[in-house]
Parts: structure tokens; sequence; C-alpha cells
């Protein structure tokens, strides 16, 4: 007897402190509607005593049950009924809550694994969480709710009964595959990747295809699921992080964007898996990207006042980079479509005895041969000596000129050249 009086005084204590911890990172103004509103839940109900946490109050669950609380009363606006009428049966701290829940904010009962969204906290992404709750207390379909999941009717059903304690996304990709004909354990494995408790549900048609065939594989081996998906997501949908040029970040699509399952089997693909495993993971490391030059000719030539100008094509990422951060401007940003042959890029330059000096960097499409653009540093126009020597190679390689403007050289620019920047 003295054990459980000592357990209930602790268990007490402990609920102060979270309660009073809590409304003391509430402001003022909402604060005070807050106490009576926990107040009222205390007096009404074991909610927030020792009774209803019979066993848990060392484990944070309080807190989650308080986080819930301010959630419910976050949507006070909506709520059915006035709490007062609230009239609670239970003494367990879950169906208690869920009572509360649908006392509030339901008109019909909501599936039990719903009920989660309301200790996700008061954010924008955790109040657009919980609009799903208020969706199907109204008694409206699942599959209006605006599940990140498009669910079936089959799959909507599947959800409606899905354990009240597994996370909505990772029960909603669990449904999907029990309403396709996957066995439980085969749904709860897939939905323990990426694929549900991950939140991926981008690609849909994509992601529905490998579901399918893990589906149609006799005798799959579950523990061969989560490696098939990290792969086919890393070829297929990841980007890259690399380093060109010195320190220039650039972003790179994933390695193979057109990847099909047409063909292919479990078993290759987790071979295809293990192999990738086993790769050096991609880092932001120093890349370099070469590329073939296109058929359009460099250019050598002199202007009015005899200085020696020259045009060349950069073909390797190194090169991009030095002209962007030499110009003051993002042409390296460029380089994927370089390298993909859908666009090229020049370096205009004056040949000085101590060295080259660029003038433009310049863009031209290598199928139409029209000159997209020329930007001088920090993106300003080229100036007239400069728009002069793009036209004689224009004229000379067969490029259509834009209207491109030109401009005298900027007070600015004029600097960054004397000083060598």
């Amino acid at each position: 007897m003295f054990a459980k009086r000592l357990h209930r005084d602790f268990a007490r204590s402990l609920i102060d402190r979270c309660i009073r911890e809590t409304l003391a990172g509430i402001d003022e103004g909402p604060r005070n509607g807050v106490i009576p509103y926990l107040g009222e839940i205390r007096g009404r109900s074991a909610l927030l005593s020792p009774a209803g946490f019979r066993g848990r109050v060392e484990d944070g669950w309080i807190d989650r049950i308080l986080r819930g609380l301010l959630a419910l009363y976050a949507h006070r606006r909506d709520w059915h009924r006035p709490l007062r009428t609230w009239q609670p049966a239970e003494t367990n701290t879950l169906p208690l809550f869920s009572s509360l829940a649908h006392h509030l904010l339901a008109e019909y009962r909501v599936p039990p694994v719903l009920l989660s969204v309301w200790f996700d906290g008061d954010d924008h992404s955790a109040r657009r969480r919980q609009q799903w709750f208020k969706h199907a207390g109204l008694g409206k379909s699942l599959r209006a709710a605006g599940f990140p999941l498009r669910l079936s009717k089959p799959a909507a059903h599947e959800f409606a009964q899905a354990p009240a304690h597994f996370p909505v996304e990772f029960a909603l990709r669990w449904a999907q595959v029990r309403s396709l004909g996957g066995s439980d354990r085969l749904a709860r494995a897939i939905a323990a990747t990426r694929l549900g408790a991950g939140g991926e549900f981008d690609n849909g048609d994509f992601w529905a295809s490998l579901i399918q065939m893990f589906i149609s594989t006799p005798r799959l081996e579950l523990a061969h699921i989560g490696p098939i998906v990290e792969y086919l997501h890393d070829q297929k949908f990841e980007t890259r992080t690399v380093i060109i040029g010195e320190d220039t970040e650039l972003e790179l699509g994933p390695p193979q964007p057109e990847l099909s399952l047409r063909g292919r089997t479990t078993a290759s693909l987790h071979r295809r898996a293990l192999e990738w495993q086993s790769e050096p993971k991609h880092q932001e490391v120093r890349t370099l990207i070469r590329w073939d030059r296109s058929p359009i000719g460099e250019f050598t030539g002199q202007d009015d006042s005899g200085r020696s100008w020259t045009i060349r094509e950069l073909v390797d990422s190194d090169a991009m980079a030095a002209e962007g951060k030499a110009m003051h401007h993002c042409v390296a940003s460029y380089t994927v479509g370089c390298s993909q042959g859908r666009t090229t890029i020049w370096s205009i330059g004056i040949e000085l005895p101590e060295g080259r000096e660029r003038a433009a960097t310049v863009e031209v499409d290598p199928e139409s041969r029209l000159v997209l653009q020329a930007k001088a540093r920090c993106n300003e126009d080229p100036d007239a000596s400069c728009l002069a020597i793009l036209k004689d190679w224009a004229a000379r390689e067969g490029l259509s000129l834009e209207e491109v403007e030109c401009c005298e050289p900027a007070e600015e620019a004029v600097a960054a050249v004397e000083q060598g920047g």
C-alpha cells in the first residue's frame, strides 16, 4: 500500500511539473484560456491524474498527452460540443483522449490510426494532418481527406482498419499493399521503408509498379525489400551535390532518371542493390565533368585598335566554374545542360601580354545556332568592342544573333578589371 501511494505521489508531482513547464512555454494571452481548459479536463477525468498513467509516468507519455490537449485546444473554433458536456467513461489515457477528441471534433467514429495526428504538435504541417481527423469526423470519405497517398476504395477500407499504433504514413502504405492483395507481413515490410515510414509518396505510378512486383514474386525475401527500394530511389530520384572547380557547388540529377522496372525481377534488382551498397556513396567531392566540343568553331581576331580577341568553348566543369567565379555570375549552373548537349557556353576574352582578360560569357543553342545571351561581369551587357567581336564570330560561324544590348563598361567593372578582379 505504501509503495502504491509513493508511486501515485511521484506521478502526481511529475504531472504537475509537466503542466507547469508546458504553461511556461505559452504566451500570456493563450495561457489564460489554456489554464481553465486543462483544469476542467483534470477535474472531469483521469486524463491528467496518476490513475491515467499507470506504468507510463517516466516515458514521455505525459508530455505527449499535453501536446495533444494543446492541439485540440488550438482547434477550439471548430469544436462541435462544449467541453463541459463531455462525459468520459474510460479510465485509461489513450481511450480517454480519443473520447475527448471525438466529443470536441467528431460527429462520426474516426479510424483509430488517425488519433496520432494530435500528438504531432501545432505547426503548419501538424495542423494539416489534424484536418484528416476532422474530415473523417464529419463522416466524409477518407479518399477525399487529402492524404499524401491517393487511396482506392479497398485501400480506404484497409486504412480504416489499421492498428491504432501505426503512424499515419506507415498505415497509408500498409493499406495500399493490403488492398492490392499483399499479406500483412509484406505490407508491414514495405511500409517500414521510405515508401511508408519515410514519407515517400511522390512518383506514385513507379512505386505502385514495384509494389505489384513484390506482391507477384513468390517466396519473396522480405529482407530484400529495403535495399531494393533504397537503390531505386537513389538511382532514379536522388540528386547529388558535387564540387566543380575549386569550391563551386553544383546540383546534379540522378544517375538513371529513366530507369524502368520492365524486364527486371526482384532477384536482379536485389543483386544490383547489393552491388550499389558496396560502392562508395556519393558525397560533396570534387568532380570533373567533360563533354565533346560542338561543331561550332572557335574564334581568333583583332578589333579596330589592334587588340587580339579569342572566343573559346568551355568543355569541362572546371572551366565553367572558373568562368563563373571570374565573371561573378552563375554560368557554372549550365554545366549539366552542356554535358547533355542541350546548350554550349563560350568565353570571349582579350589576349594581353600578361594573360587573358575575360570580357563576356556567351550561350549558344547548338541545334538552332542561336546566340541566346551574352553577359559581361556581374551580368552586365557587353560593351561595344566586345559586341563587335561577337558579331564577327557569329557571321563567320553562321550563328543567329539575337538583339544583344551593349553598354559602356560600368565603373565597378572597370575597377575590377584594373585590379585583376
